[in-house]
């Protein structure tokens, strides 16, 4: 690959984090309508928001849209004490609220060594072997409509005394926890999605390798369907250290390629200071959230006192919500700019993008000459996510921001941008436009010998991978490997190292896999 450039044909597209987005009294100069705060949070978001719960909490449907039991599901919560004798009526009553609301329901966990039943050690090994089967038929007996399961917690960190009478390390390495994933495949409801978990992966590129390769055996067996990453604020940043944020993003990727949904199961930012949890909400939530391979995070703490991690609660003993909360609200209701941002020499006539925000039924957009916005140019509402302005005045700065607005009320604007206008008019069908779909093209010219451009589309913020291989399938040449965002895209691709023949371009993205014959001739 000799250059990977945007397309010249469309606006150029750049990205702005909404973790820069700030409100409630964080920034005087943005004003946010109380009543669009009051939609619960994570409602018609393309994602799962959701929380632990030890029991039923007040207004919890009013912030998150899945469940997971914090402790009531674990096998030494339910038959701890005494073999067969079970306790299921706190894990019960979490269950039929998720099903009641409609909420997905993850059950957490079968087989975790931190809290199993204290009798288990006092069995012989196929006594031991029998009772986990039956906790594992058990469970998905009971539960045939959760959503989701934690077959296995920690299996890295946390092997439990009785591996061994479960095949032990095995063959594989991890024998043992391809033996309680069987027995979840078999007695688990059709449907209900196998997840491992485990904690302490993103931050090293080695516990990441270790990890994948777990995911992989089982994967290679038809027995995982998503992969767990707790993400508890102690994984990101210690007493001492903090994990580089492009490392994070790196390993995140790398779980991304393996083509299995990723959920952070287990996040919080455990901080009791108001001001420290919210600057650490701002920095660790969105690089999670914003991911395409990230399908939804749990957060572990939601009431003051009623979770095991102290500083991990959003919500008071008194019903108040902590800032770090209040910025959640903003954060997945605000549209995100996308183009121009930061640019200078843009068309009079410009173009303005941003993201899609999923609750919003239209958009607010304001340009001014000044950051706050005091000399107005233009002002409009829009039910699109883009505006083409009328020709503004040439060689001059520009400011605008954006809006989401719905039957609630209007959302906090999104950071103040700006651009600046050259003295250039497009002429017609030379608007930025917004892919429908992903879309590979057919490389031009094609024969070639030896270099051939290859575009591409992308609707959406994805992981992209685009691989050139041979007759045989080997990859001859890795050409992206990346999450890029919304836009059209062209790359240079030189074969001058390749024999002649057929050879094959194969794009992933979202959902979709895309493969186009090349042949190179010399």
């Amino acid at each position: 690959m000799t250059g990977l450039c945007w397309d010249t044909k469309s606006t150029v597209w750049f990205t702005l984090k909404r973790s820069s987005f700030v409100c409630l009294g964080l920034a005087s100069s943005l004003v946010c309508d109380t009543e669009m705060l009051a939609q619960p949070l994570a409602r018609g978001q393309g994602k799962l928001l959701g929380c632990c719960m030890s029991t039923i909490y007040p207004n919890f449907g009013s912030y998150f849209n899945q469940v997971t039991p914090e402790n009531a599901g674990k096998w030494g919560s339910v038959e701890g004490s005494s073999q067969g004798v079970y306790l299921w009526t706190a894990l019960d009553n979490i269950y039929s609220f998720a099903l009641s609301n409609n909420f997905p329901f993850k059950e957490h966990t079968l087989v975790w060594a931190g809290q199993q039943p204290t009798w288990i050690t006092l069995l012989d090994s196929a006594a031991q072997r029998a009772v986990v089967e039956q906790w594992i038929d058990a469970v998905g007996r009971r539960y045939p409509s959760m959503s989701m399961i934690d077959v296995v917690n920690e299996p890295l960190h946390a092997v439990p005394p009785y591996a061994s009478v479960l095949g032990g390390s095995g063959a594989t390495g991890f024998d043992w926890v391809i033996q309680v994933f069987k027995w979840a495949r078999e007695y688990c409801a059709p449907g209900v999605k196998l997840l491992v978990n485990e904690y302490s992966i993103l931050g090293t590129d080695s516990a990441t390798t270790d990890y994948i390769n777990l995911i992989d055996t089982l994967k290679a067996r038809g027995l995982i369907d998503g992969i767990g990453i707790q993400g508890h604020y102690f994984e990101f940043k210690g007493a001492t250290y903090s994990w580089p944020i492009p490392r994070l993003q790196s390993n995140l990727n790398r779980f991304a390629a393996t083509g299995l949904p990723v959920y952070i199961s287990e996040f919080d930012i455990n901080e009791a200071d108001d001001s420290t949890q919210l600057a650490n909400y701002r920095l660790y939530f969105p690089l999670l959230w914003e991911h395409p391979a990230v399908k939804g995070i749990t957060l572990w703490g939601y009431m003051q006192g009623a979770t095991s991690r102290p500083g991990a609660y959003l919500v008071r003993s008194d019903g108040s919500e902590r800032p770090a909360l209040k910025w959640l609200r903003i954060y997945v209701a605000t549209p995100a700019v996308v183009s121009p941002v930061g640019l200078i020499d843009q068309p009079r006539d410009v173009t303005l993008v941003w993201q899609r925000s999923v609750p919003a039924t239209s958009y607010h957009v304001q340009v001014a000459t000044d950051s706050v916005f005091s000399s107005v140019v233009a002002d409009t509402t829009v039910t699109d996510t883009l505006v083409h302005l009328n020709p503004l005045n040439a060689d001059a700065s520009f400011y605008w921001r954006v809006s989401a607005v719905n039957g609630y009320g209007e959302s906090c604007s999104s950071t103040a941008t700006s651009f600046a206008t050259g003295n250039e008019i497009l002429s017609v069908g030379r608007t930025a436009s917004v892919p429908l779909g992903f879309e590979l093209s057919q490389n031009f010219p094609n024969p070639f010998n030896p270099t051939t451009e290859i575009r591409y589309d992308l609707p959406g913020r994805s992981f992209v991978e685009i691989v050139v291989c041979d007759l045989l399938g080997k990859v001859m040449s890795t050409l992206v490997r990346e999450v890029q965002i919304t836009g059209h895209y062209r790359i240079i691709f030189s074969a001058a190292n390749l024999p002649s023949g057929v050879y094959f371009c194969q794009m992933k993205a979202g959902n979709v896999r895309i493969v186009r014959k090349m042949l190179l001739l010399r």
